[in-house]
């Protein structure tokens, strides 16, 4: 899933025309100045935050941001969407980044930034190192920054594997509230 391509589906989400409160912007850039895009659709009260391919070797992640933004913004039908959607747009405000980590995925990396950094453990210092920071890891700092601004009720990190035939999402298991009930 090249780059070029991840401009494209930027640049049409951005031309949609009728979904709910689209904004298309970006959270800040990465250690080589590429933008952190994000794409923000819906107008509901809750904050759904989806990001993609922290880890740039999974690109399967990109066609998942492929297919949820062809569906919240009806890429692919003209714009219009179905009733589960029209739902999902009322309730939720999604936050959508289809790439963490462009400088990595532009470099052909398999699983850090520009800089070395794997971004999966960059969200909070480790005791070894203070993270995210702007000179180790701006993508997880700006998005950071962004959620912090807008509140989290919903946070989805979506994952694939070069060995698996689907994607899958991860990093609940640090949550205060992690317990048997969520983790069956």
């Amino acid at each position: 899933y090249s780059y070029e391509r991840q401009l494209d589906l930027v640049a049409r989400c951005a031309a949609a025309t009728g979904a709910p409160g689209l904004r298309v912007g970006s959270l800040g850039q990465s250690l080589d100045g590429r933008e952190m895009d994000v794409v923000t659709v819906g107008t509901g009260k809750l904050n759904a935050w989806v990001i993609h391919r922290q880890h740039p070797g999974e690109s399967q992640a990109a066609f998942f941001a492929e297919g949820l933004l062809g569906r919240l913004l009806g890429l692919e039908t003209g714009g219009s969407v179905d009733g589960l959607t029209q739902q999902l747009l009322r309730d939720f405000t999604w936050h959508v980044v289809p790439n963490m980590n462009p400088d990595g995925a532009t470099r052909g990396y398999l699983r850090t930034n520009a800089g070395g950094a794997n971004l999966n453990r960059e969200w909070a210092p480790t005791g070894e190192y203070d993270a995210p920071t702007l000179a180790r890891s701006p993508e997880v700092y700006h998005a950071l920054a962004a959620m912090d601004a807008t509140g989290v009720d919903v946070f989805v990190d979506v994952h694939g594997d070069e060995a698996l035939p689907f994607t899958f999402v991860a990093g609940g298991e640090g949550l205060a509230c992690w317990g048997p009930r969520i983790r069956s």
